[in-house]
């Protein structure tokens, strides 16, 4: 077909391999680079087997890779439902990113049907895997309705096509998958066909040589001869279907043996005793047992008949009635091949349903592992493995109803803590944009990261211009002071060419300092890892006090070092009143080698700058960027090769499907026998599996129910219990019918709809509803049968004569139809009636079908209807209801286990998806909790450079800073406080309770930037849809939120009996917004106006909100109360004009 999907592409070798592992034999001759491809697609008899032997055709369109093997996936462990932490869910179902090439499942691929399709079948849009063209669902063939097409044109379409999958490497798999199923099932099968057709021999041989004690004659003969050859082939296949290195092939040619054995059979009987039975019995088992296509079945089944009937013609053509005879054979002929068609197409799509919801399991599997390995890559790249394994336990975990927040906090003895600044990071901002900026400082700080992995340093976090990290986290290390001064002189020289190339006197300026860390996150949003105690506050007062371009440590760092590096006096406290005040005694590191510029300035300061193929490009020439950019995502430092999500499907599939056990399975859920799963819960489901070829199951015995009438109308004499029998007959099954086809029906009462709803919603009623029709038919097809022989047993009786036109119970072989040999052709259809309900279970049909035969028995021998008959006739009429009553419950078996074990991997499939689901919650609520919403969307809607910049301007943002700035006095590193976890832990619940309040609707405007320390930094406006610029409801939103945390320390004061003080300052204006870092990204916002805001809070007063005279302009026509506090200093911006913002909007539509 012109929309065929894709099927394989690759080199000759990668075809090859996938060629040997679809089962075929290696040893073939003809390579895939040696077939003919010009063979066209009607032409090819190994069509008929799906394998890659005809694939030839296709193989050269398709554009799906195949090369490459993905890796052994582990199960991921599934997270239960409830976490921790109640973030607010920011993410819409339609926010995710789409897979860029997504699964087949997604694709909506149909089955495909061998013959061309008209045109009004192509211009319908494709359905899902299980579905046929020209259906809106997966149905039987008369069930479907929505085709404009007539009932002749559907049915034809339906038997003439093959149920198949429009990719062929997905069919092969298929074929893989059943293959072992279907391996069995053929075993079984051939045993009981050479335990028939022994039986069959020895008891011919017996009535023919010994009972009857008769001279062979060519006809018993040639039965005999051909019984024992067919004992003969059966025997020779078994074996071969023992071989280990069996393929669909193989199967095949078996089926086409096995039906050219029914073919030889059906003529050898036919010779001598023209049964009808034994044909019936051929044709049905050739649909329900045989693994071959419907058509193939189809065909088989007119051969069958057509031969029957015509060696039955030839037989009888001399009888007076014989063409009743022959109708009322073609009738039943008919009617087996119509229920041989109506089982095997529902067993045809309950085994492909089953495959696609494996391979949905399978493709659920996956996708869970690609998440969990983009999780953890993520949390990984920002938090260090022992902090996040942490995190994620308790996500997964049971919330714990406790008074404080869990804190997330580590302390760690002998590490080594470097801040390095910056200097003259003013002078360089002069010489860019901010966006060149932002963009300067993500190829700086790469090349800092790429440099803290190469010296075992754990990058902490970074803060404007200032980068700091520390080594001996979360492993020790004997060396951590030597780690972090070789980091600091490796920075030194980064920055050097910097300075080069842009002719800006820029330098580093570092600070070592060693001794104890408490580090961990804070905090319930924006979880940033950090590092908190007293010798951390020195370290970053080492690097105030420090000289550009030089590393200045502490005397405690210098005795870690061991005098590895020549150092000279430092006189820190000359600088910083820190260190002065605490007596700190400081050291310069004098480095062996210093970066040296090349050339002379390129640029002279103050001159003007472009980042476009300067610094970013010099940086990248010289090795200063991570080299690993092309297929790298945000976070993941390393390259990470991609593999075609259907591929790896299909290649993990492929190694399920060698590896599994059918059996196995079914032995871990079902019970032997009766095949119930071994777990009520899982049984009540699947009692309420709705199944969706209901509808053909009763519409069949319809058919059945018909063509049982219209033999008895030809044979039996036309009475008023037969016509009665009918009546009853047709209203009954008719009604029910009426009742199970009543939902899909559109004129039709409610009342009717429910009450067929639940027939189809409950196994149970349906399977109830089935006996009784089963039931119901056989009683009223024996008691027609019964009256007709009490009736003319009775006028026999009376009149001792026999009438040649009646049909009577005498049987001396002048009737031409004997009807009792009717009762047992009824008998057939009734039980191929029960065998069509594969609803019904396996110990039902069982019980049934026992039921049946042994109604037939009792009735034949009790009437007497076995005088007159001929024994060998008997015998074979025995062997064959018996041979039909053990396929029926062979068949009977394999169909519930397929069915269950198609239930059994929806489940699995539907959990997997749940558990996909839930996964993908955990996943939002981490990215929402590292980067903001529309930032972790951008990184995850296609293939993105992980070192690749992501930066947007804001042009109306307001930002706040609120710090307390009493809380260094308050913290205090005692033995009654665990060394200051008890402080660190008063802090993560202020925290936590300004992210609460966060969380709020009415502050959906504001996204949390970060907090260090005591300082907590938020921001509204980023995006287009939290910046209002008519009505001001972003920095209306920040002002109450300043004033709630504002009262809500007040709060955290009265319960902890402590004085905590905060300050606020805000600001309005434009900044750049970005992620910077490649291998550990964090979000954050830069410009002038983040300044300014910053200066509002180190320059405000306790307890107040400073806010500049651009905010005051806003709050104060929104009403709300402000005081001008007057001219202040502010660093940077000379004086500005503040104000306080005293309370809450006096307006009611903004009152807090």
């Amino acid at each position: 077909m012109a929309g065929a999907s894709p099927i394989i592409q690759g080199s000759p070798a990668q075809r090859r391999d996938w060629k040997k592992r679809f089962s075929l034999k290696v040893t073939r001759r003809a390579t895939f680079d040696e077939q003919d491809f010009s063979v066209p697609r009607h032409h090819t008899w190994s069509r008929r087997c799906v394998s890659l032997k005809q694939s030839s055709r296709h193989i050269l369109d398709s554009p799906t890779n195949l090369s490459g093997r993905s890796t052994p996936v582990q199960d991921a462990q599934a997270p239960v439902r409830k976490s921790n932490w109640e973030v607010i869910e920011h993410y819409s179902d339609t926010s995710l990113p789409k897979s860029r090439r997504p699964s087949m499942m997604s694709r909506g691929e149909s089955l495909r049907e061998e013959e061309e399709e008209d045109d009004d079948d192509e211009e319908k849009p494709q359905e899902s895997l299980l579905q046929l063209k020209g259906c809106n669902r997966v149905e039987s063939v008369l069930a479907c309705n929505a085709s404009k097409k007539s009932f002749t044109s559907r049915l034809k379409n339906k038997l003439c096509a093959a149920h198949r999958f429009k990719n062929l490497q997905v069919e092969m798999l298929y074929q893989r998958y059943f293959l072992h199923t279907n391996q069995s099932h053929m075993t079984h099968l051939l045993g009981l066909l050479l335990a028939i057709c022994s039986v069959l021999g020895v008891g011919h041989l017996v009535f023919t040589i010994i009972i009857r004690n008769d001279r062979i004659s060519p006809q018993a003969l040639l039965t005999a001869i051909v019984l024992l050859a067919c004992v003969a082939v059966y025997a020779g296949l078994v074996a071969v279907l023992t071989r280990p290195a069996l393929n669909e092939l193989y199967l095949l040619g078996v089926s086409y043996v096995i039906m050219a054995t029914f073919l030889t059979l059906e003529i050898s009987l036919s010779v001598t005793l023209s049964p009808v039975w034994a044909t019936m019995f051929f044709i049905y088992v050739t649909y329900a047992l045989l693994p071959i296509r419907l058509q193939d079945a189809v065909a088989a089944g007119v051969v069958l008949a057509l031969a029957h009937l015509l060696c039955t013609a030839y037989k009888s053509n001399t009888y007076p009635s014989y063409w009743k005879e022959m109708m009322a054979q073609g009738v039943l002929l008919a009617c087996t091949n119509i229920a041989g068609v109506m089982t095997h197409y529902p067993s045809e799509l309950a085994k492909r349903q089953a495959f696609l919801e494996t391979r949905q399991c399978v493709e659920a599997r996956l996708t869970i592992q690609r998440e969990n390995q983009q999780q953890e890559r993520l949390l990984l790249s920002v938090l260090p493995r022992h902090v996040a394994m942490e995190m994620k336990a308790d996500i997964a975990g049971k919330p714990q109803d406790t008074m404080f927040h869990k804190i997330y906090i580590q302390k760690h003895e002998n590490v080594s803590i470097l801040f390095a600044d910056i200097c003259g990071f003013t002078s360089l901002s002069d010489q860019c944009t901010a966006q060149e900026l932002v963009r300067l400082l993500n190829e700086l700080f790469a090349r800092f990261d790429r440099l803290a992995q190469e010296h075992h340093c754990l990058r902490i976090k970074l803060l404007g211009d200032c980068y700091y990290c520390v080594s001996g986290l979360p492993e020790p290390r004997p060396d951590h002071a030597h780690c972090c001064v070789e980091m600091g002189l490796d920075m030194i020289d980064a920055i050097a060419l910097v300075r080069e190339v842009m002719g800006v006197n820029v330098n580093m300026r570092v600070g070592i300092h060693s001794g104890r860390v408490h580090c961990g996150v804070l905090g319930l949003r924006k979880w940033q890892f950090d590092v908190w105690s007293n010798d951390v506050t020195l370290a970053n007062y080492m690097e105030s006090g420090g000289i550009p371009g030089r590393i200045h440590i502490t005397k405690e760092t210098l005795r870690f070092l061991d005098s590895a590096y020549k150092v000279e006096a430092g006189r820190g406290g000359e600088r910083n009143s820190y260190l002065r005040d605490h007596n700190i005694e400081t050291f310069l590191i004098v480095p062996s080698d210093t970066f040296r510029p090349s050339h002379p300035p390129m640029k002279k300061p103050g001159s003007g700058f472009s980042m476009n193929g300067s610094v970013a490009k010099e940086l990248r020439v010289m090795g200063h960027s991570s080299q690993n950019t092309k297929n790298s995502k945000l976070g993941f430092g390393e390259s990470i090769e991609e593999k075609d999500a259907e591929d790896e499907v299909n290649d993990y599939l492929m190694r399920a499907i060698d590896a599994r056990s059918i059996d196995r399975l079914r032995a871990e859920h079902c019970r032997a026998f009766l095949l119930r799963f071994k777990k009520k819960e899982i049984e009540e489901k699947y009692m309420k599996e709705r199944d969706r070829m209901l509808p053909t199951y009763f519409l069949c015995s319809l058919f059945i129910y018909m063509a049982i009438t219209v033999v008895q109308f030809l044979v039996l004499p036309h009475t008023m219990i037969l016509f009665g029998c009918f009546a009853i007959g047709w209203v009954f099954i008719s009604s029910v019918n009426v009742v199970v086809l009543a939902e899909k029906a559109k004129s039709v009462l409610p009342r009717f709809k429910g009450i067929s709803a639940k027939v189809h919603e409950n196994r149970g009623i349906a399977q109830l509803l089935a006996t009784c029709v089963i039931l119901a038919t056989l009683l009223l097809t024996t008691i027609p049968l019964v009256a007709s022989n009490m009736l003319n047993c009775h006028e026999h009786n009376s009149t001792n004569t026999t009438d040649l036109s009646t049909f009577n119970c005498s049987y001396r072989g002048e009737t031409s139809i004997p009807y009792p040999d009717y009762i047992l052709l009824s008998v057939l259809l009734i039980m191929v009636m029960t065998a069509v309900y594969q609803v019904l279970i396996s110990l039902l049909k069982l019980v049934i079908l026992s039921v049946v035969v042994m109604s037939y028995l009792v009735l034949y021998f009790t009437l007497s209807y076995t005088r007159g008959k001929d024994s060998w006739s008997l015998y074979l009429m025995t062997v064959i209801l018996l041979g039909f009553l053990v396929a029926l419950i062979i068949h009977s078996q394999q169909t519930e286990a397929t069915y269950r074990m198609d239930f059994l991997w929806k489940l699995q499939a539907t959990e997997e998806k749940e558990d996909m689901q839930h996964l993908q919650a955990y996943n939002r609520k981490l990215l929402a909790n590292i980067l903001p919403v529309h930032v972790a969307e951008h990184f995850l809607s296609g293939d993105k450079n992980g070192d690749e910049l992501y930066h947007e301007q804001c042009d109306f943002v307001c930002i706040m800073f609120a710090s307390i700035p009493n809380f260094s006095e308050f913290y205090m590193e005692l033995e009654g406080n665990n060394d200051g976890v008890g402080c660190l832990r008063l802090l993560n619940e202020i925290i936590a309770d300004f992210d609460e309040i966060l969380s709020e609707p009415k502050f959906s405007f504001i996204e949390k930037i970060k907090s260090t320390g005591a300082t907590y930094m938020a921001a509204s406006g980023l995006t287009r849809a939290t910046c209002d610029m008519k009505d001001m409801q972003h920095i209306t939103a920040m002002a109450d939120y300043a004033l709630r945390i504002k009262e809500q320390l007040g709060v955290v004061n009265i319960h902890s009996y402590n004085n905590f003080k905060i300050r606020i300052g805000i600001n309005i204006g434009p900044v750049v917004a970005g992620v910077i870092g490649a291998r550990k990204p964090q979000y954050d916002i830069w410009g002038n106006a983040v300044n300014v805001a910053s200066r509002m809070d180190s320059t405000g007063v306790l307890d107040m909100i400073q806010v500049t005279q651009e905010v005051y302009q806003i709050l104060h026509g929104k009403g709300y109360p402000l005081t001008c506090r007057g001219s202040v200093e502010v660093k940077g911006k000379g004086t500005m004009v503040t104000y306080f913002l005293d309370g809450f909007s006096t307006q009611d539509t903004n009152s807090g």
